[in-house]
């Protein structure tokens, strides 16, 4: 039986909370930040773990599409004690779906079962003018969605060894694979966002993300040969700034033993807020819900 399709109809919203199938795992799409919040409970669900008081760590793995399982970085493993914990993904791909594994470590250094769901995060729609995401691995709140005003065509530099050969008219060449697709890029940002594109970009490790339609993979990076902040109209006008920096892509940093990070929360953010512990367990009434400022 044929599908009918109707382009009037309105897009599905996909759910911001997902819940894998045994109620031990959820994942709560942050689109303001481009993540997601991981949480796992295995006390809460109609079937609780067994031996749940045992459990004492959660090794999340993401896997994305035509990809192998890799570990999320503040979940490799994370603590989960007695069956609760939570993690933050700052890394997915955007705009298309993957699947989160967990699973419960014992005491005695034994695994549990594994609990899964699957979330997308949507990436910049067609037509919008901040197409670019750059994000700090080390400080989420650093991160910034930016407007691509120039990004080259990339080069990938050859690893090659050439020798004359005596008698030939061929030389010998040894080689290896080619270099990462070099780019350079400049971008556009708004007067509010200079100060903080200024220090993300001196960061450290930063990760680039465009929307899938663009055909550019994700790519860890330091930047190199950082020019700007330049304005676009005249000095002192509330007209953009411009940016240029290269993106050569690195491997993904090491992930295991990573603490959780979040955008804009932090221990000394609660200590801005409350004077007392006692404002802090009047405020959270749970561990998931202060770790994730109230997300889960």
């Amino acid at each position: 039986m044929p599908m009918i399709v109707d382009p009037t109809a309105p897009q599905v919203t996909p759910p911001a909370r997902v819940v894998s199938p045994d109620g031990w795992l959820a994942g709560i799409v942050d689109e303001q930040w481009a993540g997601v919040v991981l949480a796992v409970d295995y006390t809460a669900a109609t079937t609780p773990l067994a031996d749940v008081a045992d459990v004492r760590q959660v090794r999340i793995t993401r896997t994305d599409p035509g990809g192998s399982p890799a570990p999320v970085r503040s979940a490799d493993p994370a603590w989960a004690i007695e069956g609760v914990g939570t993690a933050y993904d700052h890394e997915l791909p955007l705009g298309v779906a993957v699947v989160y594994t967990a699973t419960p470590l014992y005491a005695d250094g034994s695994e549990g079962p594994a609990s899964s769901l699957a979330v997308t995060v949507p990436a910049p729609e067609p037509g919008e003018d901040r197409d670019l995401w750059i994000k700090s691995l080390d400080d989420p709140g650093l991160s910034a969605r930016v407007m691509i005003v120039e990004w080259s065509g990339a080069t990938s530099a050859g690893r090659q060894d050439a020798a004359d050969v005596a008698g030939s008219p061929y030389r010998q060449l040894a080689y290896d694979e080619h270099g990462a697709e070099v780019v350079q890029v400049t971008v556009d940002v708004p007067p509010e966002l200079v100060d903080r594109m200024r220090a993300l970009l001196r960061s450290g490790v930063l990760l680039a993300q465009v929307r899938p339609g663009y055909l550019q993979p994700d790519a860890y990076f330091v930047p190199g040969d950082i020019t700007g902040p330049s304005p676009t109209g005249r000095l002192g006008s509330s007209e953009g700034f411009r940016f240029g920096f290269t993106i050569e892509p690195l491997a993904r940093p090491d992930t295991a033993g990573q603490s959780l990070r979040m955008p804009g929360w932090s221990w000394d953010r609660l200590a801005e807020q409350f004077a007392t512990w006692d404002a802090v367990a009047a405020s959270y009434p749970t561990w998931a819900a202060l770790s994730t400022n109230g997300a889960v």
